[in-house]
C-alpha cells in the first residue's frame, strides 16, 4: 500500500452511506539518510492524521533481521515514531505508520529509512599486513631429522614440511620462545616450507595487486661455504627446478653475503648483494614480492624491519606475469638452510597484500 492511501471498510462505507469524511494521514515526510555506524533512530515527528485514530508501526528492510518501532502520541495526533536499535550501514527501510480511525477507515504513511555504507579508510594505497607468523609461539616438541610434518602445535601457526636435497646430518626443533631450531652439519641440504591459504588471507595470487613475504631468522651461525636461501615462488625447494625470487645469505671464504635473488626454472637470474661483513649477523631477513610484470627480491642482515619500504628491492629484469607461467602457483614458501656447518632460528614469517593504510 502506497503513503497516504485511505482505506474505508466495508462497514464504514454502510454506515456512512458512502459519504462520510475520509481519514486522511499526515503528509509524507521527508526521506533521511543516517550516517554510517547509526544503528537507532531518535524520535522523528511524523504528523497528525485528520481525526482520532490508534496507530501502528511496521518496519520492512532491504535486508537483515526484524525492526522494531515504536509510537508515541494519541487521538488524532500529533505522533512521532522512534527505532531504539537494529539499524545497519548500507541498508533501507520502510517505516510505516498505520492509523485505523474508530470507523474502522485506515491511512498509512511511510518515512524511508537508509543507513549510508561504511565510511571508507582514509589513507594511502600500500602494503597492509595480511598474515604476522610469529614462530617464537610454536608448543616445544622432539627434533625433526627426516622428512615430514614439522608441527607448529599452535592453530595460529601454520605446520612446516621439513625435505632435504642432499644426506647429511641435520634437525628442524620447535621450540616455545625461540622458534624453529634449525642445524644442519657437514653438506645436507635441508630446508622447510609451506603454502599459505592465499584465498583465506584475501589474496589472489593472480590479480593486479601484487603481494609479498618475509622471513626472518635470529642468531644465525654460518661455517664458510654455508648458505640461508629464502625461496617464494613454484617449487617447495629453494635450490629445485623452480622459478621465483627472494634471498640468501652465503658464507664466502669467510664473508657473509646478504643476496637478493630470483630464478626461473631453476636457473639464477639475479645475485645482486646488499650486505657483506666477516661475522655472523645478529639476525636476517629475506623479502619476495610479486608485481604485475616482476618479481622482487631482496634482504637484510637485521630483524624484520617495519615494512617492506625498509628494504633495498632489486628486481631482474625479465618479463613477468603473475600467474602459473612465472610459477608462483602453488605459492611455496620456503627456507632452506646447509651447505656447511649452519645453525639459526626461523622466528617469524609475515604476508603483506595491497590495501588502504
Amino acid at each position: 500500500m502506497s503513503p497516504g492511501r485511505r482505506f474505508p471498510s466495508p462497514a464504514a462505507r454502510a454506515e456512512s452511506g458512502g459519504g462520510g469524511p475520509d481519514l486522511t494521514p499526515p503528509a509524507t515526510p521527508s526521506p533521511q539518510v543516517l550516517t554510517s555506524g547509526t544503528t537507532s533512530l531518535g524520535s522523528t515527528s511524523i504528523g497528525s492524521w485528520s481525526d482520532t485514530v490508534t496507530v501502528a508501526a511496521t518496519v520492512t528492510a532491504s535486508s537483515g533481521g526484524a525492526v522494531t518501532a515504536t509510537v508515541s502520541g494519541s487521538g488524532a495526533g500529533p505522533y512521532s515514531v522512534s527505532i531504539a536499535s537494529g539499524l545497519a550501514d548500507g541498508r533501507s527501510y520502510a517505516v510505516r505508520l498505520r492509523g485505523t480511525g474508530a470507523d474502522g477507515q485506515v491511512a498509512d504513511v511511510v518515512l524511508s529509512l537508509a543507513v549510508a555504507n561504511a565510511t571508507s579508510v582514509t589513507g594511502s594505497i600500500n602494503w597492509v599486513v595480511a598474515a604476522d607468523y610469529d614462530y617464537t609461539q610454536v608448543a616445544t616438541s622432539s627434533a625433526v631429522t627426516s622428512p615430514g610434518t614439522v608441527a607448529s602445535g599452535n592453530v595460529a601457526l601454520p605446520d612446516l614440511t621439513a625435505a632435504t636435497d642432499a644426506s647429511g646430518t641435520w634437525s628442524v626443533t620447535p621450540t616455545n620462545g625461540t622458534g624453529m631450531v634449525l642445524s644442519s652439519t657437514s653438506t645436507a641440504r635441508p630446508y622447510v616450507y609451506f603454502v599459505p591459504d592465499w584465498t583465506g588471507l584475501g589474496i589472489n595470487t593472480t590479480g593486479p595487486e601484487g603481494y609479498a613475504v618475509e622471513v626472518q631468522i635470529s642468531s644465525p651461525v654460518q661455517a664458510s661455504s654455508s648458505f640461508f636461501t629464502f625461496f617464494f615462488g613454484s617449487a617447495a625447494n629453494p635450490n629445485g627446478s623452480g622459478s621465483g625470487s627472494g634471498g640468501r645469505c652465503l658464507n664466502t671464504a669467510g664473508t657473509r653475503n646478504v643476496i637478493a635473488r630470483s630464478v626461473s626454472a631453476g636457473t639464477a637470474e639475479l645475485g645482486a648483494t646488499i650486505a657483506s661483513q666477516a661475522s655472523d649477523f645478529a639476525a636476517l631477513s629475506f623479502f619476495a614480492a610479486a608485481l604485475p610484470g616482476e618479481v622482487i627480491g631482496s634482504g637484510l642482515g637485521s630483524a624484520l624491519p617495519a615494512g617492506p619500504s625498509s628494504y633495498t628491492a632489486y628486481r631482474d629484469g625479465y618479463a613477468r606475469s603473475l600467474s602459473t607461467a612465472w610459477g608462483l602457483s602453488p605459492g611455496n614458501v620456503a627456507l632452506l638452510f646447509g651447505g656447511a656447518n649452519i645453525s639459526g632460528n626461523l622466528t617469524r614469517i609475515r604476508i603483506w597484500k595491497r590495501g588502504v593504510s
